[in-house]
């Protein structure tokens, strides 16, 4: 009986440890599952930790890079902390066509990511099949253009979640919106 209390309360502290150790230090989750047929790989991913920064807070190198890359005038700041340790900017903004644009740029100016709101005409055919196959009945808030190091993806925003989804359908990514505390 003795060692079943001990081996219990060996359990309770070390669970208590990782749910207290949770709420300070972030994490990377990812889970892939590749699906048949038409091999359409899904994923998942969890990011690091956000705050609302003001225009004047932005590194002028990563400022600079994002105004050249888009052209856009932004409006909005966000600074990321992510998982791995390092910073990450987050611009909002409108371009010259009036759409919405999205830079994810890191402080010595690396462009990462540039996501554009786009009219639905612009997504290729067999990418709108591909978001209706896995999203028939959800109503579509928004769609964007996300190029990203050499990829390129649309993005169907719904609202809980969005589909990234490849230009020719082959790789569906499904991304939960960051609940607000």
């Amino acid at each position: 009986m003795m060692f079943y209390a001990k081996t219990w309360q060996s359990i309770l502290i070390i669970t208590g440890m990782a749910v207290s150790a949770s709420f300070i230090y972030t994490c990377k989750a990812q889970a892939q599952s590749k699906i048949e047929p038409g091999n359409i790989l899904i994923t998942q991913n969890l990011g690091g930790i956000v705050r609302k920064i003001t225009l004047e807070e932005v590194a002028p190198p990563a400022m600079s890079s994002a105004k050249t890359v888009t052209n856009a005038q932004f409006n909005q700041a966000r600074i990321e902390l992510k998982s791995d340790g390092s910073l990450m900017y987050i611009l909002r903004g409108k371009n010259q066509q009036g759409f919405e644009v999205e830079v994810q740029v890191t402080p010595n100016g690396t462009v990462l990511q540039v996501d554009e709101q786009i009219d639905p005409s612009g997504v290729p055919e067999i990418a709108t099949k591909a978001f209706k196959r896995w999203a028939p009945n959800d109503q579509l808030i928004s769609i964007w253009r996300s190029t990203r190091l050499g990829e390129l993806y649309y993005q169907f925003v719904l609202q809980d979640f969005w589909l990234e989804i490849a230009p020719d359908g082959s790789k569906v990514i499904i991304n939960r919106k960051k609940v607000q505390i």
